[in-house]
């Protein structure tokens, strides 16, 4: 995904002229490889729960939605791929229906993965604080319609609004998301993504530190044997909730940089200067 530009846009002759680099073939071979083994990796944690009766547990099943959604996102990051690949092609790269279908499905599935990565928190900040393991469970149903149900709506907003497409003008990977020429296209880069990948990063950090809190708290009790039982279960869910932040900042943390470059200075982050981020942003 890019960042917002200034209105002098160049037209299609700049995306053109653009040369392959070594930077950029490492980049392709990056996120191929990265995007076939996330694949693989999703394809198996749904097989499994298809396979497996008994492992179909509502955490299991909120893995197996994450899943899904990431699966899906591994899907845009290969289709963004070809659009890179055959920039120079009239039939690929100028084709906005393919845009607008690779835009739509790494936006659906971004937001997806941020609104289940943040069910997952809450669903273990409830059990291990609040000592309510089963709330998630009761509300499976509320709580899959959102999770899908907003994703599916800023989508079609998106489409509806025709604000979809790509930045000719930077000097490095350019895929579909946003149109910089667009009415209000910060705005839509914010509400199809970037907003909800940042409340993303302040909430799971927060639930991991409250969690930490409680950790303490009663590893300070008295009762030696209740301590014992209760500090072995919140340490071993601790050290589960520790690499939700950890791996989801440091997955993501590269786009938002990116983005954030682009509102900061757009020269900067559209020359060929600012091409050592765009591996970390969708390599990683």
């Amino acid at each position: 995904m890019t960042s917002p530009s200034p209105e002098n846009i160049s037209d299609a002759t700049a995306a053109s002229e653009y040369v392959m680099s070594d930077m950029d073939m490492a980049y392709v071979i990056v996120v191929m490889i990265t995007s076939v083994l996330s694949t693989v990796g999703c394809v198996l944690i749904i097989g499994l729960h298809v396979a497996y009766r008994p492992l179909r547990t509502t955490g299991r099943g909120m893995l197996v939605q994450l899943s899904v959604a990431d699966l899906l996102t591994a899907l845009g990051n290969l289709m963004g791929v070809l659009w890179y690949l055959f920039k120079d092609s009239a039939i690929l790269h100028r084709n906005m229906a393919y845009c607008e279908t690779h835009s739509a499905l790494t936006i659906f599935s971004s937001i997806a993965s941020f609104l289940w990565t943040l069910t997952i928190g809450f669903s273990l900040y409830l059990a291990i604080v609040h000592n309510r393991p089963h709330v998630t469970r009761k509300f499976w149903n509320p709580i899959w319609l959102v999770c899908w149900g907003i994703p599916t709506a800023v989508t079609t907003a998106a489409l509806a609004s025709r604000v979809l497409g790509y930045d000719l003008n930077l000097h490095q990977a350019s895929w579909c998301w946003i149109d910089p020429k667009a009415e209000l296209n910060v705005m839509w880069n914010f509400l199809t993504g970037k907003a909800w990948e940042l409340a993303a990063y302040f909430v799971t950090v927060f639930l991991y530190t409250v969690v930490r809190i409680t950790i303490l708290r009663h590893q300070s009790r008295t009762d030696i044997l209740e301590r014992h039982s209760r500090r072995n279960n919140l340490n071993d869910a601790n050290t589960k909730l520790l690499f939700v932040p950890l791996v989801f900042i440091v997955m993501r943390l590269w786009g938002t940089v990116r983005f954030l470059l682009g509102l900061i200075d757009y020269v900067y982050a559209s020359s060929p200067n600012a091409s050592w981020i765009v591996p970390l942003q969708d390599g990683i």
